[in-house]
């Protein structure tokens, strides 16, 4: 990953600078290419090792024939939650993209077992929110402290799925019981895996690079627009939407400029890097990270992390649960839900910060 930093910063500057300039283009256009277009997405793209180790261990996982047996396994405490084992298999496939595990919540003929399903499945925290942590916990602690960060996200990916369910499972009455085939053990060979992972890392970046390519330039727009005023600044457009939904992000923490990055990161959550690489004119993850560690507190980058993990699934998962549960008001209950459990959590983790004096 810094190797491919590394070289997506050198060959930046010491390659397309100089020859957008050479072209004699205007400023703007420049600044747009450069700083927009190829910062925001080279961030991303230096996520992609990640990504591919963390499908390679999910690989190992499914071609074993482990997951019908962690079905089997959880049945029994998901039974408890209002589910079955299906859906801890379910949201451990969220855990690297939560589209295809909602689309798997077809094979159950319940309705109530689907929708409930459906609303858990986002909490868990999948490889484009992961990104964003791996970074944020990088730049914002030491290597001993940033993986409990991690590891404390994830258990709170648990601890909100199971609230969830807890408290929606009378609303969401399941009456189906699990029945399961359990194949024999398979010893994964490296080509299948390595094949598999590299098909994911494709899926994923396929699904990605749209939405990054939207989303970094409109946060580029936003910062630079209009014309004639500082870049980034409280004049600019980005500036103003800060500005104007800091009050409702106030009791969290959340200064204007996460703020900016927090909306385009309903678009998909792999915006919220690039936007941040926009915004602070960073490409360099190292640079990036020094550069939002000199503005923002670590109790601010924890309340941030959590915003991020439990407010509003990406655009891509909304309509999908629209599409699978087709009820416009459950999918409208669903993003609700989520902003309400962002906003609580993220308010109590700070202002609890501010009480014992963390700041």
């Amino acid at each position: 990953q810094g190797l491919l930093s590394s070289w997506l910063s050198q060959f930046g500057q010491g390659v397309l600078a100089p020859l957008l300039a050479g072209w004699g283009l205007p400023a703007f256009l420049q600044g747009f290419l450069m700083e927009g277009l190829y910062q925001g997405i080279g961030t991303v793209s230096a996520f992609l090792p990640v990504i591919f180790l963390f499908f390679l261990a999910m690989g190992v996982v499914e071609d074993s024939g482990y997951l019908s047996r962690a079905a089997y396994l959880m049945d029994a405490l998901m039974e408890r939650l209002g589910l079955d084992g299906r859906s801890f298999v379910l949201c451990l496939m969220g855990f690297g993209c939560n589209v295809p595990a909602i689309l798997g919540t077809r094979v159950m003929r319940s309705t109530g077992l689907r929708l409930l399903t459906m609303l858990v499945i986002p909490f868990s925290l999948c490889s484009a929110r992961l990104n964003v942590f791996l970074f944020m916990a990088a730049a914002f602690f030491t290597p001993s402290q940033g993986a409990l960060v991690i590891f404390g996200l994830y258990l709170m990916s648990f601890a909100a799925a199971i609230l969830t369910a807890l408290l929606f499972q009378g609303r969401f009455a399941a009456e189906e019981p699990l029945v399961l085939e359990l194949p024999p053990y398979r010893l994964p060979t490296p080509v299948q895996i390595l094949t598999r992972a590299w098909a994911e890392v494709r899926h994923f970046w396929f699904w990605a690079r749209r939405f990054i390519v939207i989303g970094v330039v409109a946060v580029w727009l936003l910062n630079n627009l209009p014309l004639g005023v500082p870049t980034a600044s409280a004049q600019t457009l980005s500036g103003q939407l800060g500005v104007l939904l800091h009050p409702l992000l106030a009791p969290t923490g959340i200064d204007p400029t996460l703020t900016v990055a927090l909306v385009f990161g309903f678009i998909a959550k792999e915006i919220v890097l690039g936007g941040l690489a926009v915004i602070y004119g960073q490409a360099d993850t190292t640079l990036l990270g020094q550069a939002m560690a000199a503005q923002v507190s670590w109790p601010q980058a924890v309340s941030f992390m959590l915003f991020t993990l439990l407010y509003v699934p990406c655009l891509s998962t909304v309509a999908v649960i629209r599409s699978e549960s087709k009820r416009l008001d459950f999918t409208l209950f669903t993003i609700g839900w989520s902003l309400v459990l962002a906003w609580t959590v993220s308010t109590l983790f700070f202002q609890f910060s501010r009480l014992v004096g963390w700041h």
